[in-house]
């Protein structure tokens, strides 16, 4: 734990926080382009996780309404799809891969998604209209009460990949904009995109689908791990996290998730993505 409160750190932090978050990410709707400088910066980060598996036909419109989301809101927007459940279950030969995870598995069983019939999924795992699992047509409305609220806090992501024994060192900055009241988890994710493989997408059987966004491990656990008691404004919290790649994963369709939440419920108070930087 590295915890700076000194006026020249934080100004510097706070520069490169700025520079980091320029462009308001919120689509503007007359020119179809992201950028229309409404929003207040840093802005609030939801994550979006969509459980799923590559035998639930109703799945790949679950994953059209997060993509059509994320389009709209752009960077506010943080998609994780978790494969869970028998509908993630290998079968042979249609379906040879198994995309579960013991983060997602042990998730899933914690909010019970699968158990309600998927797709479903949580937003900022926050209760919407006195429910936390949400089916795919309401995300949209959960989404849209919490994008414009003001950030309690703003993460960066800073990775480099080594080549040489495939591992990855990512760096996570924590600036806190509010105070908070109470204990604070830190948690990271991996995930690769636009993987290639069989999906039932209603009736059709798609041998060549686009799976998006897709969870591939938690470096910390499901749910991170408590990193403080609570913060005060201007705190600043940093944590080296270093991993090893997998062999079957891409490394330049990964991306590092990392999360706020709170301890004692899980509701996430901010998040951030960045692709792992490979250098030349």
């Amino acid at each position: 734990m590295n915890f700076l409160k000194t006026s020249l750190y934080t100004v510097f932090f706070l520069f490169l926080f700025a520079c980091n978050q320029i462009n308001n990410p919120l689509k503007d709707r007359e020119t179809g382009t992201c950028g229309d400088e409404t929003q207040p910066i840093p802005i609030r980060k939801i994550l979006v996780e969509d459980y799923t598996g590559h035998r639930c036909p109703n799945c790949p419109d679950a994953a059209r309404i997060l993509n059509e989301i994320h389009d709209d809101y752009c960077d506010h927007i943080i998609p994780v799809a978790v494969h869970v459940s028998f509908f993630a279950a290998p079968h042979e030969p249609d379906f040879p891969e198994d995309f579960r995870t013991e983060t997602g598995n042990t998730l899933d069983e914690f909010y019970g998604v699968s158990n309600q019939g998927l797709p479903g999924g949580l937003v900022n795992r926050k209760e919407f209209n006195g429910s936390l699992v949400l089916g795919r047509d309401i995300w949209l409305s959960a989404v849209d009460v919490l994008y414009s609220k003001t950030p309690d806090a703003n993460i960066v992501i800073e990775s480099n990949y080594n080549n040489n024994d495939s591992s990855v060192t990512a760096n996570i900055t924590v600036e806190f904009l509010n105070n908070i009241e109470e204990s604070i988890n830190l948690g990271l994710y991996v995930t690769e995109d636009s993987i290639i493989a069989p999906q039932q997408d209603g009736s059709d059987y798609v041998e060549g689908y686009v799976h998006r966004h897709m969870l591939r491990k938690g470096l910390n656990g499901a749910f991170g791990e408590k990193i403080l008691n609570s913060a005060e404004k201007n705190d600043i919290f940093e944590k080296t996290f270093t991993f090893k790649i997998d062999k079957n994963w891409n490394i330049k369709q990964l991306e590092l998730i990392a999360f706020l939440s709170k301890n004692t419920d899980g509701e996430i108070i901010q998040a951030e993505s960045e692709p792992v930087k490979i250098s030349n």
